[in-house]
Order: structure tokens, then sequence, then C-alpha cells
């Protein structure tokens, strides 16, 4: 037994000494690829990023440590039952990992467990299934400026949709039939939007280092590997963004639907302290997405099947633009009812000054 271990830790160190040396190799042999790799990796963060997905983390950490929608929680208390096998208040996060995009839902999963919300079996289930890219990325990027096509776009969007919530339908089968319902710790709602602003904060900050490192990963790949389909085909899995730049046009749109399913190895990488946190395996957790994109695949050709799109098969996503805030009105509007909650919240008759 003890050899086995020392295997397993020579292999790991091993894999870990590899990983230095090849990065150092790059930064020594190619500066300039991964200088420029990490420009375009911090303009992708302030331009895109930034303004779109820190409202949408600033508001779902929100949601969790206030736990404000608490009211309805009895009435859709059977919906997250028979359905998922989980506690009502699953239920915004479930709603948030659809359209607040990667890795919004896999953030709440770990806020609600260290929030004594849900439990560690309920929390590894909602792992499997509660990231998806928003309506943002997948209609309005991918489809209106990549493919030319608000139709391919909501086709995608929609057969992600459904592939998720089959996942979460079947994980249900895998609950430990003696959890109970936890009770929610809530905050007042001055601490909750300190609380909520500070840790959105961080965590868009360690998204934004993941997206930085694979700009420059990926950009010097591209030097690296002459074959343009290999490199096509290792910056899908690397990256989603730039996947479906590269495969816009030129695959069909189940093939960019199953690369959208499956995320890309950096959003993996933006999750794996939530997924540690949840004592979630990676291997687990990575044939989880595999199977969403393959499921996810498979829908968007019976749509398409049923609702035929044409797009140009030499489409082009060069000329796309993402301006700052093209992203952000769903999180404009959740953030201005939010802000009208916490002004009729705020006891009028304490002194705050």
């Amino acid at each position: 037994m003890g050899e086995i271990m020392v295997v397993v830790k020579l292999r790991k160190s091993f894999f870990q000494i590899l990983l230095i040396i090849l990065s150092l190799f790059f930064m020594f042999k190619m500066p300039n690829a991964v200088t420029v790799g990490v420009t375009k990796g911090l303009q992708i963060c302030f331009s895109v990023i930034l303004p779109s997905l820190f409202p949408f983390m600033v508001l779902s950490t929100y949601i969790i440590k206030s736990n404000i929608f608490s009211f309805a929680y009895k009435f859709i208390s059977p919906v997250s039952r028979i359905l998922f096998r989980q506690p009502a208040s699953t239920i915004p996060v479930i709603i948030m990992s659809l359209i607040g995009g990667f890795p919004v839902g896999i953030k709440m999963v770990g806020n609600l467990l260290r929030n004594g919300a849900i439990t560690e079996n309920q929390a590894q289930r909602l792992c499997f299934f509660c990231m998806n890219g928003g309506p943002a990325f997948i209609i309005t990027a991918v489809g209106v400026n990549m493919l030319g096509s608000t139709k391919a776009g909501v086709i995608m969007f929609v057969s992600l949709c459904i592939s998720s919530l089959i996942m979460g339908f079947f994980t249900r089968f895998l609950g430990d039939k003696s959890e109970l319902k936890t009770q929610v710790e809530t905050q007042s709602t001055m601490s909750s939007v300190s609380s909520a602003v500070s840790d959105a904060l961080q965590s868009v900050l360690g998204v934004c280092a993941w997206v930085v490192i694979f700009s420059a990963i990926t950009n010097c790949l591209e030097m690296c590997i002459e074959n343009k389909g290999i490199f096509i085909t290792v910056s899908s899995i690397l990256e989603v963004t730039n996947g479906c730049v590269m495969l816009a046009g030129k695959m069909p749109i189940p093939v960019i639907t199953a690369i959208i399913g499956f995320g890309g190895i950096c959003v993996h990488c933006q999750v794996l302290s939530e997924l540690k946190e949840c004592k979630v395996k990676y291997s687990h957790f990575f044939v989880c997405r595999v199977l969403n994109g393959a499921i996810a695949s498979f829908i968007s050709y019976l749509l398409l099947l049923a609702f035929p799109v044409e797009i140009d098969v030499f489409a082009s996503a060069q000329n796309m633009t993402v301006t700052a805030f093209s992203v952000s009105l769903p999180a404009f509007c959740t953030f201005a009812i939010m802000c009208i909650i916490m002004i009729f919240d705020i006891d009028r008759k304490k002194k705050i000054w």
C-alpha cells in the first residue's frame, strides 16, 4: 500500500515538474508570443469579463447570502424535489447557471455549501450540471456575431439548457436517501451586499487570471503547431471562445454546441476550488461535461431537422466586436430590482452616521 502511494505521489510530482519546465520553455523560447497572449487575455478581461460577469457574480452571491427568495421556497419545493431531488434553495442556482454564463452556477453552489443551505451530496450533484454558457455568449456572440444567425444561437442555447436539465434530472438518482433539508443562515441586507461585492471581486479576479494564462498558452501553441486542424482541435478543448471562433462556418452547429457544452479546460480551471470544496473528483466532472456536450449536440441536431438554419459556410468571426456592456442588460435589470429591494429593506429608524 505504501509503495502505491509513493508511485502516485511521484506521478503527481512528475506532472507538476513537467508543467513547470514547459512553462519556462515557452517563456524563454517565445517571450513575444507569451507577451502578446497575456495582452490579449487582459483585453478580454477588461472589455468583456469584468463588465459582463462581475454584475452576475455580485447578484448571485447576494441571492445566496440574503436568502431573499425564501418566501417562495414552499411553492417551488415540490418542483425541486421531484425533478432534481434538491431543496428549494437550489432553484435560484439552477436558473442563474442557465442565464448567468460560465462559471456563475458552480460559484453559487460553493456559496450555498458554505452558507449551510445544502449538504455535501447535494452540492456534488449540482456541480455536475449547473454550468452553462449564458444567452449573451451563445445567442449574441456565437449565434449572431460568429454564425450570422440569431436562430442558430437560440437553437444552441435551448439545446444546452435542455441538456443541463436532463443531466440534473438523472443526478437525482445519485442522492443520499438519508439527507435532510438544511437550515439556511441569512445576513442583513447591507451585510449581504458588502460581502457579495467582495466575494464576487475575488471570484472574478480568479476567472481573469485563468483567462490570461490560457490566452498565453493558446498563443504559444499557435506558433508551435503547424497543422491547422490539430491546432483548432486543441484550442477548442482548451478555451471555448477561441474554439467557437475557429469552428464558426467550418463545422456544423451541433459540433459547436458540443464544444460549448463541454466548456473548455479554461472554464474547468475556474471552478477547481469549488469542486475541491464540494469534494467532486475532476475526472467525474470532466466526464459529465463531455456527456453534457454530447447530449446538447444531439438535441441541437434534432432541432435543426425541425427548424433548418442556413449559415455561410465560410463565415468568419474576424470582424466580430463585443462592446463592453453589450452582454449586461439582464444584469442591469436584476441589479435595478435588487437596489429597489435593498432600499425598501433598510431600517429607516436606524441611524447610519
